[in-house]
């Protein structure tokens, strides 16, 4: 059921919380001046977004085709320190994304979109396919059809190589025996993470054939290219039958194309992707009458993935989810943080790389291909003592490789005298919708007598508090 978002601050706070990586100084009273309907049909629509744009010009590597990086790795071709130069401008990238995008929903579908279909950076030839893996496999279909991101994913050569397919060849006979060329970790993945789900009912027997459907899909070289073959001399001929879809002898190319294109479509597959979504977004137990009615959506629309994610955010359930808020994850957390202060991020190394380590989430490491825990539970273990560090040296200007002026961000001119009561009514306006606790705004006030730094030391209480830890 749709229903109208509650009037006020807070609602928009809610959604810039949810659909994006939270509240900078002035973006709560600029969705409630657009409207909530508006803010959310624009995300929904995202538009160009020249200020950004001109940011990431300076990332050169961005562009850079999988070709392109081989050459940089093998030293065929000089970029500055080589590979580490290419490895900091895209995850520096993600940050300043996050941090300055205007089209916040549609950074925050992209993390959840890589999640869900995650390879790891730390996989080597990963490391060198992942640039292009993000941009062309990821982004542009966030808010596209399901089954052209399952698609994109399948045949991109960092998936190939993650979860092994580039390896898969059709069993063969050898003296009487048979010798194995089948991977099975491609088609047992997109069964159990990429679509139906672990508990939709298919069998060992569904998986073996799943991963038979894409034998021969593989990478034509590792050292120079880099680019997605299909070499039918690999590929397994006979039938195949994969959960209700039956694929007689003689197939090729189009035996994996098949399935993904069923899968993509599959109830299950709804069922499966939009509880995922739900749990991200909305509650970390969603209701089962939120996941009905996107997967409702998602058969009804071919798997459109905009018109689920509107179904999600224009729900009923998602506005009451302003009683129950979820844990940031550390990279909610780092990045709502540098959005509350105003920050600039000019590199990720070695000051965020170094934080998120700490608190066990740098972005683009996660190691198994299930990804990132969207359960807020789930990362209530990792010390809140890295989330304080985190926020004390950030409200200090201490993060190597982000700037913060937290006094031009709160608009006070030269030889102003801030108070900590000040730098407190600030973010509770800007940031938390004046839902900052008593207990926490005495705490801030306490630091006032005339200490130096008094807006770091303040600042640095707010950004580590119990309220900033929620979204």
């Amino acid at each position: 059921m749709t229903i109208s978002p509650p009037p006020g601050p807070t609602a928009a706070i809610h959604l810039l919380n949810r659909a994006g990586f939270g509240p900078r100084p002035g973006s709560v009273q600029a969705v409630m001046r657009q409207g909530i309907p508006a803010y959310l049909s624009s995300q929904l629509t995202p538009a160009a977004d020249p200020a950004l744009e001109a940011e990431l010009s300076r990332f050169t590597a961005l562009s850079f085709s999988i070709t392109q990086v081989l050459d940089i790795y093998t030293g065929r071709v000089i970029f500055g320190r080589g590979m580490p130069d290419v490895m900091e401008q895209f995850q520096t990238a993600k940050l300043v994304r996050a941090v300055m995008g205007a089209n916040q929903l549609q950074e925050v579908l992209v993390d959840f979109w890589f999640n869900h279909f995650n390879v790891n950076l730390q996989h080597k030839f990963v490391r060198e396919s992942i640039i292009s893996y993000e941009r062309d496999a990821i982004r542009p279909h966030v808010l596209g059809r399901f089954p052209d991101l399952l698609a994109a994913t399948a045949r991109h050569p960092a998936m190939l190589f993650y979860l092994d397919n580039y390896l898969s060849k059709k069993n063969t006979m050898s003296d009487g025996k048979v010798v194995r060329g089948l991977n099975e970790n491609y088609g047992r993945e997109l069964l159990e993470l990429h679509t139906l789900g672990v508990s939709a009912g298919y069998t060992q027997a569904h998986v073996v054939d799943a991963a038979r459907c894409f034998t021969g899909w593989t990478i034509d070289d590792l050292k120079t290219s880099g680019r997605f073959v299909f070499k039918p001399a690999d590929h397994d001929p006979l039938s195949k039958s994969v959960f209700g879809l039956e694929l007689p002898k003689g197939g090729g190319i189009e035996d994996g194309e098949k399935l993904l294109r069923y899968l993509g479509t599959h109830p299950a597959t709804a069922r499966f992707v939009c509880r995922k979504l739900a749990t991200r977004f909305v509650s970390d137990d969603p209701p089962k009458s939120l996941v009905d009615q996107c997967a409702q959506t998602f058969v009804s629309t071919g798997g459109d993935l905009r018109e689920v994610t509107r179904t999600l955010f224009t729900s009923a359930e998602f506005w009451a989810a302003m009683a129950t808020p979820k844990l940031r994850t550390p990279i909610e957390y780092v990045a709502a943080s540098l959005r509350a202060t105003g920050a600039r991020v000019e590199s990720a190394e070695p000051g965020l790389n170094w934080h998120f380590d700490r608190m066990g989430m740098r972005p683009y490491f996660c190691t198994p291909p299930t990804g990132w825990s969207d359960r807020g539970r789930d990362w209530r273990s990792s010390a809140h003592v890295y989330r304080l560090n985190f926020a004390l040296d950030l409200a200090n200007d201490t993060v190597r490789g982000v700037v913060v002026r937290l006094p031009q961000a709160m608009g006070l001119g030269a030889g102003a005298s801030p108070t900590a009561a000040s730098v407190a009514s600030f973010f509770n306006r800007e940031v938390f919708g004046g839902a900052l606790s008593p207990r926490t705004l005495n705490a801030v006030q306490g630091v006032d007598g005339g200490q130096p730094g008094i807006v770091g030391k303040a600042a640095g209480l707010i950004l580590g508090s119990p309220e900033m830890q929620w979204r």
